[in-house]
């Protein structure tokens, strides 16, 4: 008769072996558990942005401001500050993310970037980068991810819309 290793009670050998107890009733697993995925709200929220994204700019389409988003009289999308509240206030929030995820040196280069795109006028990365320096520099930063791009671009089309509201 074969044991099957598979099927020992990981309790029991390791009461006989006199291990201590971590004080939990059950073994720890061999093999843990997938974790959750604990960025599910951020994901869900990156999603609606987007398709708020997406139904702003069939809105515009519809409304006659043009055939494509990439028509030329469309670019770029923010050619300067509203000075509106609620523009002031998803300027902060962006900005903030900014600086949050990559540091005054990265965001200020993704404010270049944005400009290269035609998302942003240049005037407008000229007072936006002077806004950042409002900021705390995070403890740790990192490279800018395409999602983080995507976070940008909705915030532009939002702080946009303000204008034209």
């Amino acid at each position: 008769m074969s044991l099957n290793p598979r099927q020992y009670d990981v309790r029991e050998l390791r009461r006989i072996a006199g291990a201590p107890r971590d004080g939990a009733d059950e073994a720890p697993r061999e093999r843990s558990l997938r974790q959750p995925n604990r960025n599910r709200a951020e994901q869900a929220a990156r999603s609606a942005a987007f398709t708020e994204l997406l139904q702003r700019q069939r809105g515009l389409r519809l409304s006659g401001g043009g055939s494509t988003p990439a028509d030329a009289e469309d670019r770029p999308y923010l050619r300067a500050v509203p000075a509106a509240p609620d523009a002031e206030r998803e300027v902060g929030e962006w900005l903030g993310y900014l600086v949050d995820v990559g540091g005054h040196l990265r965001s200020r280069d993704a404010l270049s970037y944005y400009a290269e795109l035609g998302w942003i006028d240049p005037d407008a990365v000229g007072a936006l980068t002077r806004r950042l320096e409002g900021f705390d520099a995070p403890r740790r930063d990192r490279p800018f991810t395409p999602a983080d791009h995507r976070i940008s671009l909705v915030s532009i089309v939002r702080i946009a819309s303000c204008a034209s509201d």
